[in-house]
């Protein structure tokens, strides 16, 4: 995997799908570049589509939600 610097976010995107990266890989990249990650599997493309998701929703934002690519996967409701 060649070098890269990474200085924006659409950079960043482009670095995750031009290299040939495991969901581990471009979860540990997205960990240590934005202090979020999946806790459940998701391929590569899963990832990077559901990554463009919260950032677009949570980049203006200074408390952004630690988890990426929720929707629909976790309730949060109480039973009796």
């Amino acid at each position: 995997m060649e070098q890269s610097q990474i200085n924006t976010f659409d950079e960043l995107i482009e670095f995750l799908r031009a290299n040939d990266l495991t969901p581990s890989e471009v979860n540990e990249i997205i960990r240590l570049s934005l202090k979020a990650f999946y806790i459940l599997d998701h391929t590569k493309d899963e990832m990077i589509e559901g990554l463009i998701d919260w950032w677009s929703k949570w980049k203006h934002t200074n408390e952004r939600p630690p988890f990426i690519g929720y929707k629909n996967t976790l309730s949060l409701d109480v039973e009796d």
